[in-house]
Protein backbone atom coordinates (compact mmCIF):
# COMPACT_ATOMS: atom_id res chain seq x y z
CA UNK A 1 0.00 0.00 0.00
CA UNK A 2 1.30 3.43 -0.93
CA UNK A 3 1.28 6.03 1.83
CA UNK A 4 0.55 8.90 -0.52
CA UNK A 5 -1.85 8.03 -3.28
CA UNK A 6 -4.44 10.60 -4.29
CA UNK A 7 -7.83 9.38 -5.47
CA UNK A 8 -11.10 11.21 -6.06
CA UNK A 9 -12.41 9.54 -2.89
CA UNK A 10 -10.11 11.93 -0.99
CA UNK A 11 -11.79 15.00 -2.47
CA UNK A 12 -13.17 17.65 -0.13
CA UNK A 13 -15.24 19.03 -3.02
CA UNK A 14 -13.48 22.38 -3.17
CA UNK A 15 -11.26 22.50 -6.26
CA UNK A 16 -8.63 24.84 -4.80
CA UNK A 17 -8.16 22.74 -1.65
CA UNK A 18 -8.26 19.48 -3.60
CA UNK A 19 -5.48 20.80 -5.86
CA UNK A 20 -3.39 21.72 -2.83
CA UNK A 21 -4.01 18.32 -1.24
CA UNK A 22 -2.98 16.57 -4.48
CA UNK A 23 0.21 18.62 -4.48
CA UNK A 24 0.96 17.62 -0.87
CA UNK A 25 0.43 13.97 -1.77
CA UNK A 26 2.74 14.32 -4.78
CA UNK A 27 5.56 16.00 -2.85
CA UNK A 28 5.26 13.56 0.05
CA UNK A 29 5.23 10.56 -2.29
CA UNK A 30 8.39 11.81 -4.01
CA UNK A 31 10.02 12.04 -0.58
CA UNK A 32 8.77 8.58 0.36
CA UNK A 33 10.36 7.16 -2.78
CA UNK A 34 13.67 8.89 -2.00
CA UNK A 35 13.55 7.70 1.61
CA UNK A 36 12.74 4.13 0.53
CA UNK A 37 15.70 4.24 -1.85
CA UNK A 38 17.96 5.09 1.09
CA UNK A 39 18.59 8.76 0.34
CA UNK A 40 20.77 10.31 3.06
CA UNK A 41 19.42 13.10 5.31
CA UNK A 42 21.32 15.84 3.50
CA UNK A 43 19.56 14.86 0.26
CA UNK A 44 16.15 14.65 1.96
CA UNK A 45 16.29 18.00 3.80
CA UNK A 46 15.50 20.31 0.82
CA UNK A 47 12.54 18.14 -0.18
CA UNK A 48 11.25 18.00 3.37
CA UNK A 49 11.56 21.76 3.66
CA UNK A 50 9.63 22.09 0.38
CA UNK A 51 6.91 19.78 1.74
CA UNK A 52 6.67 21.73 4.99
CA UNK A 53 6.49 25.03 3.08
CA UNK A 54 3.67 23.66 0.91
CA UNK A 55 1.89 22.40 4.03
CA UNK A 56 2.22 25.83 5.67
CA UNK A 57 0.92 27.60 2.54
CA UNK A 58 -2.06 25.24 2.45
CA UNK A 59 -2.82 25.66 6.16
CA UNK A 60 -2.61 29.44 5.82
CA UNK A 61 -5.00 29.32 2.86
CA UNK A 62 -7.52 27.17 4.73
CA UNK A 63 -7.29 29.28 7.89
CA UNK A 64 -7.73 32.55 5.97
CA UNK A 65 -10.75 31.12 4.14
CA UNK A 66 -12.31 29.85 7.37
CA UNK A 67 -11.74 33.24 9.04
CA UNK A 68 -13.40 35.06 6.14
CA UNK A 69 -16.45 32.77 6.35
CA UNK A 70 -16.60 33.01 10.18
CA UNK A 71 -16.28 29.23 10.41
CA UNK A 72 -17.37 28.31 13.95
CA UNK A 73 -14.85 25.45 14.25
CA UNK A 74 -11.82 27.49 13.14
CA UNK A 75 -9.99 27.20 16.48
CA UNK A 76 -10.47 23.42 16.58
CA UNK A 77 -9.35 23.08 12.95
CA UNK A 78 -6.33 25.35 13.49
CA UNK A 79 -5.26 23.34 16.56
CA UNK A 80 -5.03 20.31 14.29
CA UNK A 81 -2.84 22.30 11.90
CA UNK A 82 -0.73 23.46 14.85
CA UNK A 83 -0.15 19.82 15.84
CA UNK A 84 1.44 19.22 12.45
CA UNK A 85 3.45 22.44 12.65
CA UNK A 86 4.92 21.43 16.03
CA UNK A 87 5.52 17.79 15.08
CA UNK A 88 7.12 18.78 11.77
CA UNK A 89 9.64 20.96 13.62
CA UNK A 90 10.56 18.05 15.88
CA UNK A 91 11.00 15.71 12.92
CA UNK A 92 13.00 18.32 10.99
CA UNK A 93 15.35 18.81 13.94
CA UNK A 94 15.91 15.04 14.09
CA UNK A 95 16.55 14.92 10.33
CA UNK A 96 19.00 17.85 10.49
CA UNK A 97 21.01 16.06 13.19
CA UNK A 98 21.39 13.05 10.90
CA UNK A 99 18.74 10.73 12.37
CA UNK A 100 18.39 8.27 9.49
CA UNK A 101 14.91 7.12 10.59
CA UNK A 102 13.40 10.59 11.10
CA UNK A 103 12.39 11.25 7.47
CA UNK A 104 10.54 7.93 7.24
CA UNK A 105 8.90 8.63 10.62
CA UNK A 106 7.80 12.07 9.44
CA UNK A 107 6.25 10.62 6.30
CA UNK A 108 4.35 7.91 8.19
CA UNK A 109 3.08 10.52 10.69
CA UNK A 110 2.06 12.91 7.92
CA UNK A 111 0.34 10.22 5.82
CA UNK A 112 -1.84 9.11 8.73
CA UNK A 113 -2.55 12.67 9.85
CA UNK A 114 -3.42 13.85 6.32
CA UNK A 115 -5.75 10.90 5.70
CA UNK A 116 -7.62 11.45 8.97
CA UNK A 117 -7.67 15.23 8.75
CA UNK A 118 -8.96 15.46 5.20
CA UNK A 119 -11.57 12.73 5.64
CA UNK A 120 -13.21 14.37 8.66
CA UNK A 121 -12.02 17.86 9.55
CA UNK A 122 -11.59 19.18 5.99
CA UNK A 123 -14.86 17.58 4.83
CA UNK A 124 -16.69 19.38 7.66
CA UNK A 125 -14.98 22.65 6.80
CA UNK A 126 -15.67 22.36 3.08
CA UNK A 127 -19.36 21.57 3.67
CA UNK A 128 -19.66 24.75 5.73
CA UNK A 129 -17.71 26.82 3.19
CA UNK A 130 -19.83 25.59 0.27
CA UNK A 131 -23.02 26.45 2.19
CA UNK A 132 -21.54 29.84 3.07
CA UNK A 133 -20.76 30.52 -0.59
CA UNK A 134 -24.29 29.49 -1.65
CA UNK A 135 -25.88 31.74 0.96
CA UNK A 136 -23.70 34.69 -0.10
CA UNK A 137 -24.63 34.08 -3.73
CA UNK A 138 -28.33 33.87 -2.81
CA UNK A 139 -28.12 37.18 -0.91
CA UNK A 140 -26.40 38.87 -3.86
CA UNK A 141 -28.98 37.46 -6.28
CA UNK A 142 -31.86 38.77 -4.14
CA UNK A 143 -30.33 42.26 -4.06
CA UNK A 144 -29.82 42.32 -7.81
Amino acid sequence: MRLFHWTSAKSVFMPEFDAEHRNLYRIADDLRKASSAGAPSEVMIPGIRALLAAVEDHFTHEERTMRTAHYPLLKWHKRQHDTVRKSANVFLARIETGDSQAAADLLVFFAEWLKNHTSVTDIMMSAFLRAFARSRFARVARVA
